[in-house]
């Protein structure tokens, strides 16, 4: 499966590690790039911005700091949101309060696609 991960903090690079070891394509993307190094020595792929870690992947898991980082990341000109990503699968695994995954989940399935949170 291609999966792609954006937030790649202590959790999403374990995350992307272990899905690499069991055999996914992982794709990952991360606001500060430094941080992607461990992962692409692993055998990820680095998305240039949220929307080309969309287009790549069948899943998307996002692991972000806080509601202004998902809405950027989700919302902005190249944020996951801005192709076409009907269909996908996104993975929200940030902590955030509740009216934020309610509120991300609406403009998801708006696009045609799902959230798991």
């Amino acid at each position: 499966m291609q999966i792609g991960i954006a937030g790649i903090g202590k959790m999403g690079a374990a995350i992307a590690q272990r899905l690499i070891e069991v055999g996914h394509t992982v794709t990952v993307w991360n606001r500060s790039a430094d941080k992607l190094k461990a992962v692409m020595d692993a055998g990820a792929k680095a998305a240039a911005t949220p929307a080309a870690l969309a287009n790549s992947a069948e899943a998307v898991i996002s692991i972000l700091t806080d509601a202004a980082a998902i809405d950027t990341v989700y919302n902005g000109a190249s944020g996951l949101l801005a192709g076409d990503v009907r269909g996908k699968l996104f993975i929200e695994m940030s902590t955030v309060q509740p009216q934020t995954e309610m509120a991300l989940a609406e403009k998801v399935r708006a696009k045609g696609a799902a959230l798991a949170s």
